[in-house]
């Protein structure tokens, strides 16, 4: 067997091979592979070494000055040598391949705006304004876990093989084949979660970092709120659609604060909104606008709640002082 066999894997193992050099080491791996059974065997040593010499005399330019390893234990030597080549390279390479770190590509929706786009699995996700989904690169590997700030409404395609999940704080909802609607911004004291189709099963995570099942089936018009403070959760019924009508731009509240109204407006509208005397006790709204323009969603609530606002530019002021109490 010719010297240059080591020569060969040394600068493969020192990651000095050039690329021809390392294709043809890998093919020597690779026939190893395939014939480590057969030179256990005393008949068939003798012609696998003829094989491997043959290849040698057939992949290198032949020179005058040649080295042989002329003893049987060289040649067992030799073989060992090869062995350890591939224990060490899969080695490594199976390391390589566990190690590699995860990334996450970021797809955000800036407060003003509204975003929809497609996953690599085929799923539609609509991110409402001021919201932010995270998808690592092992993104459908094993599993669909994404992570997500805000609010957004998913359109999965399922997989039962491949679960798809999103976590957002403590909870982690999971698809069994459904289109969902999660609010979870982290500047709120609710998450929530209306299914429009389909069903999904919620988890959250405890103490120990252990999931544990809140929701085994939530369906169709189904929806769960969970409390980030007391960690308590309750379901009810809802119109699932009118929750996710933003996607239409249709701007919808729900017995909602002036606190809650607040947030959404600086969120939908791109804008900063200063309450003043605001109090727990006020009365709640339930009303909705369609693509209305903020001028327009403040008169409508100065008529119903009695309040009075100014606007300066991108800064609105609302004086709560005269509202109805509950």
């Amino acid at each position: 067997m010719d010297i240059r066999i080591k020569e060969l894997f040394e600068r493969y193992q020192a990651g000095k091979a050039t690329a021809e050099e390392k294709k043809l080491v890998e093919e020597w791996f690779a026939r190893f592979d395939n014939q480590q059974h057969e030179i256990l065997n005393e008949n068939k040593k003798a012609e696998f070494f003829d094989q491997i010499d043959q290849h040698i005399h057939s992949s290198f330019p032949v020179y005058e000055k040649k080295y042989w390893l002329a003893s049987p234990w060289l040649q067992v030597a030799a073989v060992l040598l090869i062995g350890l080549g591939i224990f060490l390279f899969k080695t490594f390479r199976s390391q390589d391949s566990a190690i590699k770190p995860v990334t996450y590509t970021l797809i955000s929706a800036p407060a003003g705006m509204k975003k929809q786009f497609t996953l690599p699995d085929g799923s539609s996700v609509y991110l409402n304004s001021d919201s932010r989904v995270s998808v690592p690169s092992d993104f459908g590997v094993k599993n669909r876990r994404i992570l997500l700030s805000g609010e957004a409404f998913f359109v999965v395609t399922h997989n039962a093989s491949k679960p798809f999940s999103i976590e957002s704080g403590k909870l982690v909802i999971a698809d069994i084949g459904t289109s969902f609607n999660v609010k979870a911004y982290p500047d709120e004291s609710q998450i929530k979660v209306a299914v429009e189709s389909g069903e999904v099963c919620i988890e959250k995570t405890d103490a120990g970092n252990k999931l544990k099942t809140i929701a085994r089936s939530l369906v169709h018009n189904q929806q769960l709120t969970y409390n980030n403070q007391s960690q308590e959760h309750m379901l009810n019924y809802v119109q699932a659609s009118d929750i996710s009508s933003w996607k239409q731009n249709k701007l919808r509240f729900d017995n909602a604060s002036f606190s809650d109204i607040a947030r959404t407006l600086e969120r939908w509208y791109n804008v900063k909104l200063v309450l003043k005397n605001d109090n727990p006790h006020l009365r709640h709204y339930t009303v909705s606008f369609n693509n209305e323009p903020v001028d327009k969603v403040l008169y409508v609530l100065e008529r119903l709640s009695g309040m009075n606002y100014r606007i300066n530019n991108k800064n609105i002021v609302v004086n709560l002082n005269n509202c109805k109490k509950q």
